[in-house]
């Protein structure tokens, strides 16, 4: 295959069974929660056994810092090696195991496989306890451009209208204090927790833009105050 066939064949979308879903960001009072989709790593190495061969393609592992790992899939080309890496924490559940496993799957985004995915529109769902975090009571459906072609997707409907979390009162507060705009807040507390962020994390955000505004009035106030001595 030329290199436009190979690409096509990497990025095409997976059937729903190579798809799982994870929960992202979660609302207050934790019913609800940003449902995630990943290609399963089967389904990424199946992909790679149909495009290179089994002999066409190896990866690798290597920890990284402490708690992350990251991981190399290398494909044959023109009888050269070409390597692409990508890393991941390790996870909260099994974390090593948990951490190679997400690390392929982002080294195996860098090759396009499933980073289709990441056009996905956003879905908030309804989530349930499971052990030390939660997990999706029912899976969301695909759409159809993010199927294999002639799949049908499921019947099953979605919670993409699901309304967002909204910012807590100290959140809000802190915004006010840094400066921020009011009737951006909403969209840039959305826009944060679709990077992953959790509503804590993005408080600590916060707290730490308003500690860093104050030790910068602070300064300006000295210097000030120094010019005014001399």
């Amino acid at each position: 295959m030329d290199t436009k066939s190979i690409m096509e064949a990497l990025q095409a979308p997976f059937p729903q069974e190579d798809i799982e879903w994870r929960v992202g960001s979660t609302n207050k009072d934790k019913t609800k929660g940003l449902a995630l989709a990943y290609v399963t790593n089967r389904a990424i190495q199946n992909r790679l056994d149909e495009v290179f061969g089994p002999f066409g393609w190896q990866n690798q592992f290597k920890e990284w810092k402490q708690g992350s790992q990251l991981c190399g899939i290398s494909i044959k080309f023109e009888d050269e090696w070409i390597t692409k890496w990508d890393g991941a924490d390790d996870s909260n559940q099994e974390a090593i195991k948990g951490g190679l496993s997400d690390s392929m799957k982002r080294a195996a985004y860098q090759w396009g496989i499933g980073r289709y995915l990441y056009k996905l529109p956003k879905n908030w769902v309804e989530i349930e306890p499971a052990g030390h975090s939660y997990k999706i009571k029912r899976k969301p459906s695909l759409p159809a451009w993010a199927l294999p072609k002639g799949a049908k997707p499921d019947e099953q409907p979605t919670q993409s209208n699901v309304t967002p979390p909204e910012p807590t009162a100290a959140i809000k507060s802190k915004w006010e204090l840094i400066g921020g705009k009011p009737e951006v807040l909403n969209k840039w507390f959305f826009n944060q927790m679709l990077e992953g962020k959790t509503v804590e994390e993005i408080d600590q955000l916060l707290t730490k833009q308003l500690e860093e505004k104050r030790l910068m009035e602070q300064y300006d106030a000295k210097v000030v105050d120094e010019r005014k001595g001399a």
